[in-house]
């Protein structure tokens, strides 16, 4: 007898890898500018392929927006996000990275049309607070554990 398991049809449902990059007390963050959006800051990264596996996700993300070589040292957060019409689970990893950064490309945008990815920039954790970085409830998360030394502790944050 096959489950029932309350699939809602319409639903965008993804895994978005989000990679946290620390050099010298500095973040690694991407600006984006979609048609119809405000500006807006994420940290680098993007949906899981099916197959791929979370740090082969976030080392492919790392490379084509910033054009580094990532390592995976490890998961920090799993979050939700619900919307109507939308669910994604986030997941928070911790990379090192070596090299110059570069703004890479969203491969998902269509040949010829305006890109999204519009910037890249190195943010010291201090100056966090004035930036409009998604999800809202990363900047007061990141300061703290960067303050911290990113200890591990509680993963699942809720959504």
């Amino acid at each position: 007898m096959a489950k029932h398991r309350g699939h809602k049809q319409g639903v965008d449902f993804g895994i978005r890898v989000g990679a946290v990059v620390e050099r010298d007390g500095k973040l690694l963050l991407v600006r984006h500018q979609k048609p119809g959006r405000s500006p807006y800051w994420v940290l680098p990264g993007g949906r899981l392929e099916p197959g791929e596996r979370i740090p082969e996700c976030a080392r492919r993300e790392i490379l084509e927006e910033t054009g580094l070589e990532a390592e995976f040292l490890g998961v920090l957060y799993v979050s939700e996000f619900l919307r109507e019409g939308r669910h994604t689970v986030d997941i928070t990893v911790r990379m090192d990275a070596r090299g110059e950064a570069r703004l890479g490309e969203d491969p998902e945008v269509a040949p010829g049309a305006e890109p999204t990815l519009r910037e890249l920039r190195w943010v010291p954790v201090r100056e966090l607070g004035g930036i409009e970085l998604l999800p809202p409830w990363i900047r007061r998360r990141l300061i703290e554990d960067s303050s911290r030394g990113w200890p591990p502790g509680e993963v699942y944050l809720g959504g």
